[in-house]
């Protein structure tokens, strides 16, 4: 995983560059002079001088002796670079700490295990090799999984054969085995993209290529595809059948490669009631390994808090922040994970100037750090970052090249005049200059599994279930209005029935009366669980979170919570009639009255589309067990469609459980039995629509 440093020299003091320990920044490289440079601040600019005529000593490719930095230089001292962000006079110094990009070494193997640690590349830790019968072997101390998912812990290449991982290749040649660094990011391919939403064309020729840590800017004015494209990266739409999509030179529908991408909407869904401390390391538990996770995450945190400006804000729960910092939060959250590609819905909407700025910074200093960046956009500020900018028009192409190119070829640097420029006539013209050129013939994107194979290494997470518990939890007990509804609905409905019912009441209204508010109580709860973070779990359920483990999560809290409130209810009730049931039984029954209900509320919450949608539809499952539990009409009395209906209708399992448990008989386990086949059929539901849509269409 890519580390990082973060300095901040202080103003009035010279800070020393260099080799030997006593330097203000210490760089342990043999290609770095003991003393290379310094940096000073002078008539309020931070001035760079050179020490050495040794060694390289660059700002933005060019060889300096002395330079006066701007916001977004990048410095090169010996092979190490740094990225300077000024704000407010003050300098922050961006530094790549782990091994050198482009870095390859070669290790000579013979018929022993050696280890490869020695190698300082970015490769897994543990990992060893030998030749054997004139293959290489390489064992891994963790298992690694292929794109079908299947897993290994030892790998044979065959002469002049090559692997990918996500941090290098491996080649084998002569007994030799040769690793080569690759970037954090990956390299994005698209050729002959077309997209559809039934007969309608959404996307029509479509074709870029963008280098890992490079910042893609996307733009076009409202309703021309540029989110539609997105959502095709997203796994949202389905490419047509000779469009080709590669992502890290594999198929942007693979499992794998889509753990290793981050997708931020315009205002990204996060829980408001956790710390933004809680909230970045919820995103390392995602995103990192067990082992990784409780070795890095901290220090992580520590640097990301950091270079977003979010270190005073760690405690603080997300609703007191700013669109802005949420932005900053999101985009944070995402990176615990370290995800080659990062994808932005209009990440500058909605924010003032300032904002927009610090954001912009913040996305240069990723691409710096290597991770590829790609994002729709009006704002000038965006454009400025970029290194190639897109231009859609009416679902086609428009422009594609740099912002130099874009400038000349519309004749203006204003992203609002760009587009107010933009008409069929200019996207016609720059599309037959274009044709023009020689292009490869479009290739086929089930092919890129036989160029290179790539592995990846099997992520174990940290267990989820009695964290996503606690986060539920924590959800739920800080929300101050929530939780007082939670205390007093029970109490009120509770003191309700008391003065309504007494010894006289007969047993049948009585059982009805407390089945219903069962039902009541437990649809409130879970008809909301899934759907108010439907993004936020899609995302997880993406990185490899445990489906089951989570929905058993959200299934015990609401069912914990219903069924004390139930209790209560059935207490007031039994104080006024005078009915106390053994407690073992009434325990069970009460257990089986909130079962279903829970199970069906998050079978809704799965299948809304937005927490409005899901509240409609309480109504359409209260109404049909007040009218087919068999309480206000007798079975016997019903109509046959209705009798029939009533036979999927848990309440009238509950109903006459209670009923049975209140005049002292026997129950039938049938009642038992289809009160739990019930459940159980909704959690399969909710299991199966959950694994649905993690998936990539």
């Amino acid at each position: 995983m890519q580390s990082f440093r973060i300095i901040t020299p202080q103003i009035g003091e010279p800070f020393t560059i260099g080799r030997k320990p006593d330097n203000s920044l210490v760089l342990d490289n043999p290609m770095v002079s003991r003393y290379h440079a310094v940096l000073e601040f002078e008539d309020k600019h931070w001035n760079l001088k050179s020490l050495t005529q040794n060694s390289v000593t660059q700002v933005n490719g060019n060889d300096v002796e002395s330079a006066v930095l701007e916001d977004g230089d990048t410095i090169l001292i010996g092979p190490l670079q740094l990225r300077a962000t000024l704000k407010h006079g003050s300098l922050q110094l961006l530094l790549m700490e782990s091994v050198e990009r482009d870095l390859v070494q070669t290790k000579s193997l013979n018929g022993n295990w050696e280890t490869l640690d020695s190698l300082h590349m970015d490769i897994p830790e543990g990992c060893s090799a030998r030749v054997h019968a004139g293959k290489a072997e390489i064992s891994f101390k963790d298992k690694i999984v292929n794109i079908q998912g299947k897993s290994t812990r030892l790998l044979q290449l065959d002469e002049g054969k090559m692997i990918r991982l996500p941090g290098c290749t491996m080649s084998f040649a002569q007994g030799e085995l040769t690793c080569k660094n690759l970037p954090l990011g990956f390299d994005v391919e698209v050729e002959n993209l077309d997209v559809f939403a039934g007969k309608k064309q959404l996307l029509k020729g479509i074709d870029f290529k963008l280098h890992a840590g490079e910042i893609l800017a996307i733009i076009g004015r409202s309703g021309q595809g540029k989110s539609t494209l997105l959502r095709l990266l997203q796994g949202k739409h389905k490419s047509g059948k000779d469009s080709f999509v590669s992502i890290g030179k594999l198929d942007y529908r693979n499992e794998e490669i889509r753990k290793h991408i981050a997708f931020l909407e315009q205002d990204p869904e996060l829980r408001r009631d956790l710390t933004v401390r809680e909230t970045l390391l919820d995103g390392a538990r995602v995103g990192m390994s067990k082992l990784d996770f409780r070795r890095n995450s901290q220090g992580r945190l520590e640097k990301f808090s950091e270079l977003f400006g979010l270190s005073a804000r760690l405690d603080n729960p997300i609703r007191t922040l700013s669109g802005g910092e949420c932005r900053r939060v999101a985009l944070a959250k995402e990176l615990m994970g370290n995800p080659g590609l990062i994808v932005l819905d209009e990440p500058l909407s909605g924010l003032d100037p300032y904002n927009s700025k610090i954001l912009c910074t913040h996305l240069k200093q990723l691409a710096f750090l290597g991770h590829t960046i790609i994002l729709t956009t009006h704002s000038y500020e965006a454009l400025e970052i970029a290194d190639k900018i897109l231009v859609l028009h009416q679902g086609q192409q428009a422009f594609f090249g740099s912002p130099k190119e874009a400038y000349n070829y519309f004749e203006s640097d204003d992203p609002e005049t760009i587009l107010t420029n933009l008409n069929d006539e200019t996207a016609t013209q720059w599309k037959t200059v274009q044709q023009k050129r020689v292009t490869a013939p479009i290739r086929s994107t089930s092919a890129l599994e036989t160029l290179i194979p790539s592995y990846f290494p099997k992520t174990r997470l940290s267990p989820v279930f009695l964290y996503k518990l606690s986060i539920t939890a924590k959800q739920w007990f800080r929300d101050k209005g929530k939780f007082l509804t939670l205390l007093l609905q029970p109490l009120i409905i509770g003191f309700l029935f008391s003065q309504i019912f007494s010894n006289l009441t007969s047993l049948w209204i009585v059982a009805f009366a407390i089945i219903l508010s069962a039902n009541w109580l437990s649809l409130s709860l879970s008809i909301r669980e899934i759907v108010q973070e439907k993004e936020i779990l899609q995302a997880e359920f993406r990185k490899g979170v445990p489906i089951l483990s989570t929905l058993l999560a959200k299934a015990v809290l609401p069912t914990l919570v219903a069924f004390i409130q139930t209790l209560i209810v059935f207490a007031f009730v039994g104080f006024r009639t005078h009915i106390w049931p053994t407690p073992p039984m009434l325990l069970a029954v009460v257990l089986l009255m909130v079962l279903p209900p829970v199970a069906v509320g998050l079978a809704v919450s799965s299948l809304s589309k937005n927490a409005g949608q899901a509240n409609a539809m309480l109504p359409l499952l209260i109404i049909p067990q007040v009218a087919l539990a068999g309480a206000l009409v007798p079975l016997d009395q019903m109509q046959a469609i209705g009798r029939a209906l009533s036979t999927v209708i848990w309440s009238r399992y509950n109903q006459a459980s209670l009923l049975n448990l209140l005049l002292e008989r026997k129950d039938a386990i049938e009642n038992t039995i289809l009160a739990l086949g019930i459940t159980l059929c909704f959690y399969i539901v909710v299991a199966i629509k959950l694994n649905w849509s993690k998936k990539a269409k």
